[in-house]
């Protein structure tokens, strides 16, 4: 990954003064905000633009067994980012290709031709700037006995907003909703769309702004928010990160960095393995989704390098496994894919990695047959290494200090780990674990 120091490390594992109002005054301030209603009765159609779908109509804010509310957090973070040359955030998709092939033939090779010619030598900058992040705190109706001061802090992975932890639809059993069972647990969750996804900010540059780095810093500052009271009006005193694949790298990350931000984490659809990001990057044939998807993304919104997968069939290869999950569940998950910067893709392998000073529990759940961190069987260990399954490299490379490690593997299922049909099993026993671990 050119100058990537980290997915060499990762690929070795195994592998974010008052005035006075006078009548017309008042008078103005009524046409105003008269005005203000229509515009804002008018501007749905921007909220399907923006995120791809109705999120009002889809999602709405939670489950009926919670309290929920949206806002957009202003995140004020400084990143170390990664500086990028010779790329185009509106470059044609030949031009965008060659990159991709040009940063997979490098992968491994820190003097490659990709970090020569596009990453300027791998140099770094800080940036600092104020993004905003569209997030859903849901406290449950009853607490169960559960304390306030807990929540459960949720990161969506690669190719989906917040929405997958409240994964609802026609046809889809409640039972999908991270979210509904969390509440019935008597857990608060706070979930947001990562940056150029879902209602948050997707800023133009696709490269030197919205990438792992900047992902990274944003994760740290929410973090710091929950701590500070800020998000809801509580100061969080535990905070468990459950993240899903490039959400579970970004925790990961955060362990690392920060080992303190976080008290526990759940690492689902992840493993330490990752000699099949290369298939995964290629395979998914990732393509400019205003082209791919005209009728949800909108270039006013969206530069060409925002990729989504190219069709059902490259989303099904990496995400999903057949027959294990329902048509409805697989044309909700297509309906409401996010798209993913290149430089997204191009950086997120070199975050941090192993976090030898964090000493919380951990608790990694990935199907069976993920493709992108187990390409398709989870239980591919060495003979003789002393391993149960690839997920138990985890504790042994990433978290050689956690005070509790365990492993858990959904049967029959791909790396969309909760839109399979072991979702309403899986997302329970993370909540029974939590019960007995908190």
């Amino acid at each position: 990954m050119g100058h990537s120091s980290s997915l060499n490390n990762r690929s070795e594992f195994l592998l974010f003064h008052q005035p006075t109002f006078t009548s017309k005054m008042v008078s103005a301030i009524f046409n105003i905000l008269a005005l203000l209603c229509a515009t804002s009765a008018l501007a749905k159609p921007l909220v399907k633009r923006t995120a791809g779908y109705d999120v009002n109509a889809y999602e709405g804010l939670g489950p009926d067994n919670a309290n929920c509310y949206r806002q957009t957090y202003q995140v004020d973070v400084t990143s170390n980012n990664y500086v990028f040359t010779n790329v185009d955030s509106n470059a044609n998709e030949t031009v965008l290709t060659k990159l991709l092939q040009t940063f997979v033939g490098d992968l491994g090779n820190a003097n490659g031709n990709f970090t020569s010619k596009y990453l300027n030598g791998g140099a770094k900058k800080n940036v600092t700037a104020t993004y905003g992040i569209s997030g859903i705190l849901c406290t449950p109706k009853k607490s169960n006995g559960k304390p306030s001061t807990t929540v459960q802090l949720l990161v969506h992975g690669i190719g989906f907003d917040s929405s997958y932890y409240n994964f609802v639809g026609q046809d889809i059993s409640e039972g999908y909703s991270y979210v509904r069972t969390a509440a019935e647990h008597g857990y608060t969750t706070f979930r947001y769309d990562r940056l150029g996804t879902g209602l948050s900010e997707h800023p133009k540059d696709a490269y030197n702004t919205v990438q792992g780095p900047t992902d990274l810093a944003i994760l740290t500052e929410i973090t710091s928010m929950l701590r500070a009271g800020k998000i809801g009006g509580t100061s969080f005193e535990t905070i468990v990160g459950v993240g899903h694949s490039y959400g579970s790298v970004q925790l990961n990350a955060l362990t690392a960095a920060s080992p303190s931000a976080v008290n526990h984490v759940i690492l689902t659809g992840f493993s330490a393995n990752t000699s099949a990001v290369p298939l995964y990057l290629t395979s998914t044939a990732y393509s400019t989704a205003t082209n791919v998807f005209p009728d949800r993304f909108s270039s006013k919104d969206l530069t060409n390098a925002y990729l989504v997968t190219l069709a059902p069939q490259t989303n099904q290869l990496n995400f999903f496994y057949y027959p294990y999950y329902t048509n409805a569940a697989n044309t909700r998950a297509r309906q409401t894919e996010q798209p993913v910067t290149q430089g997204v893709l191009f950086t997120f392998g070199m975050l941090p990695g192993p976090a030898p000073s964090f000493n919380g529990k951990v608790h990694v759940v990935t199907g069976s047959n993920d493709w992108i961190f187990c390409l398709n069987n989870c239980y591919a260990v060495p003979v003789g290494s002393g391993k149960a399954s690839l997920l138990d490299y985890v504790g042994s490379m990433l978290y050689p200090a956690a005070s509790a490690f365990s492993t858990s593997i959904p049967a029959n299922t791909g790396h969309a780990q909760f839109q399979h049909l072991s979702a309403p099993q899986s997302i329970e026993e993370i909540q029974e674990w939590l019960d007995a671990n908190l």
